[in-house]
């Protein structure tokens, strides 16, 4: 699971950065495995219910 400590980090890179960092931290995980970073293990840490899916893209050609 990934995180961060936004917006009291600030003092030592904007968000962008930071979102940025992760993109390129999870680049060679497959789309799943991004999910699961991104999304499912906090929901599961947190009990949250997710009501809406991510939205699919289209397949690389």
């Amino acid at each position: 699971m990934f995180e961060s400590n936004f917006p009291v980090d600030r003092v030592s890179c904007s968000y962008v950065v930071l979102w940025n960092a992760f993109k390129k931290i999870a680049a060679g995980f497959t789309r799943d495995e991004k999910t699961q970073l991104f999304q499912r293990t906090a929901s599961e840490v947190y009990r949250l219910t997710l009501t809406t899916k991510a939205p699919s893209r289209a397949p690389a050609r």
